[in-house]
C-alpha cells in the first residue's frame, strides 16, 4: 500500500473516530444538563462558570465532530485545531483533579462516566495527539481545484 493510501486512511480513521466520540460525548450530555454543570463544578477550578459550560460545551463538542467527520478540507482544519484547544482544556482539568487527589466523575461521556484516574489523563492525551494529526494531515492535503502545496491568498 502506498504511504499516500496509508495516509488518507489514517486520515479518515481518525476523523471518524474522533469526530464520533465528540458528538456521541455532546449528546451524553445535552439531556441532563443540571448533572453535568454539577460534575463540571466538582472540579474546583471554576465552579461560577459551570452552568454556562453545562449549557454550551454540548453543542460545542456536537459541531466539532460533526464537523471533523462532513465539513470540508478547510473547515476540518480548524475543527481539528478547535478541537485540540478544548482537549488541551480538558486534559488540563483532569490533570489537575489527579495531581490534588480530588474523586470526582470525569462527566466526560454524561452520567455513564467514570472517575477522573491516570488513565483519564492518557485518555485526554491520546485524543489530543489524533486532533493534532487530523490537523497535520488536513494541512497536507491539496483542496479540489488546487495544487498541494499552495494555499489560498488571503483577501
Amino acid at each position: 500500500m502506498s504511504r499516500d493510501r496509508v495516509a488518507t486512511l489514517a486520515f479518515w480513521a481518525l476523523r471518524l473516530l474522533l469526530g464520533g466520540l465528540f458528538v456521541y460525548a455532546g449528546v451524553m450530555k445535552l439531556g441532563a444538563p443540571a448533572e453535568f454543570a454539577t460534575e463540571i463544578a466538582n472540579y474546583h477550578l471554576l465552579p461560577a462558570v459551570a452552568p454556562v459550560m453545562a449549557v454550551t460545551m454540548p453543542t460545542i463538542e456536537i459541531v466539532l465532530g460533526v464537523s471533523l467527520i462532513a465539513a470540508p478540507l478547510a473547515w476540518v482544519r480548524a475543527a481539528a485545531l478547535s478541537t485540540a484547544l478544548v482537549l488541551a482544556v480538558f486534559t488540563a482539568a483532569v490533570t489537575s483533579v489527579v495531581a490534588r487527589g480530588i474523586n470526582v466523575d470525569c462527566g466526560c461521556f454524561g452520567g455513564t462516566s467514570g472517575p477522573v484516574t491516570l488513565v483519564t489523563v492518557l485518555r485526554d492525551l491520546a485524543l489530543f495527539a489524533a486532533a493534532a494529526a487530523i490537523f497535520r494531515l488536513a494541512t497536507d492535503r491539496p483542496e479540489k481545484g488546487r495544487p498541494a502545496g499552495e494555499r489560498p491568498v488571503a483577501a
